[in-house]
């Protein structure tokens, strides 16, 4: 008898058929093949009433053993439904809750190594942090949230007309900084998020228009023209 179907299906029907006593090994083969083959014609709808049908001619519907690789497959769809679910998108979004507390911890990190490496160019580095993290919630329009949780990181008092780059400066440099740095430093991040190119890094950016007061000057002489 020629057999359309894969090799492993034929070894199951064959060890099933050789354990059937009711109906035979001849009988048996040929039902499961019959099985076989609608079942590759029909949906997982149509499978159920072919073995509805089989119970109302008084038929057994034949029943092969499942292989592994199929029990896999099923374990990893379950795995999938379970990463999908309605509790592991709640955990997402907690974790995104508190990525912005994370990104503000970070920065103050960067103000602390500045702090204690006392290099001349130490700043920079954060600065390139404060700018990234700016950046990244302002890209994700969420600067006023930002500016939110800056405020209550620190514990200072909420000023939701601030400059995202100085309300991010303030709330990490532990109020070691005066108000002018605060602005001088934030004109020149300002001006860097206006002007430099994305596959342009920033610190060079700043160091080739005069470090830091060079391009707080440049901001604020681009706004003497009526720029924003």
């Amino acid at each position: 008898m020629s057999l359309r179907i894969g090799l492993h299906k034929r070894m199951q029907i064959h060890v099933a058929a050789l354990t059937q006593k009711a109906l035979g090994y001849d009988e048996f083969t040929r039902r499961a093949i019959e099985q076989e083959r609608m079942a590759q014609k029909k949906s997982a709808p149509d499978a159920l009433t072919e073995q509805q049908t089989c119970l109302s001619q008084n038929r057994d519907p034949v029943i092969l053993p499942q292989s592994p690789e199929i029990s896999g497959e099923r374990n990893v769809r379950l795995r999938r439904h379970v990463v999908s679910s309605p509790i592991s998108g709640v955990k997402a979004e907690n974790e995104h809750k508190k990525s912005m507390r994370q990104r503000l911890v970070l920065v103050r990190g960067a103000w602390r190594q500045f702090q204690k490496t006392r290099d001349r160019d130490g700043v920079y580095g954060y600065l390139r942090a404060v700018f990234s993290l700016v950046r990244h919630y302002r890209g994700r329009r969420r600067t006023k949230r930002l500016l939110r949780r800056s405020f209550k990181f620190a514990g200072l008092p909420s000023d939701m007309s601030m400059d995202p780059f100085a309300a991010v400066i303030r709330s990490t440099c532990e109020e070691k900084l005066d108000r002018k740095t605060v602005s001088k430093w934030s004109r020149a991040l300002r001006y860097a998020a206006r002007f430099k190119k994305p596959r342009v890094r920033l610190i060079p950016f700043i160091k080739n228009r005069g470090g830091i007061n060079g391009c707080a000057a440049l901001y604020t002489e681009h706004l003497g023209r009526g720029g924003r």
